[in-house]
């Protein structure tokens, strides 16, 4: 394998890994809006594809 597709398949995964980190958070700030509307938390897990005992944490955080 040449340093050159090392590179570019380097760069793709950081760059997925990337696209996947900011995903969540906009998930986990939409998730924190929707508790301080007060949305169910099957609602939250719907809209957010956050697992339940993600907005858990979530929840401590907005009391």
């Amino acid at each position: 394998m040449s340093l050159e597709l090392k590179l570019m398949e380097s760069y793709n995964d950081g760059l997925s890994k990337g696209i996947i980190k900011g995903e969540n958070a906009a998930n986990r700030r939409t998730a924190m809006r929707m508790l301080k509307a007060e949305e169910p938390i099957e609602k939250i897990i719907k809209y957010t594809s956050l697992t339940e005992e993600e907005i858990q944490v979530l929840v401590g955080q907005v009391r």
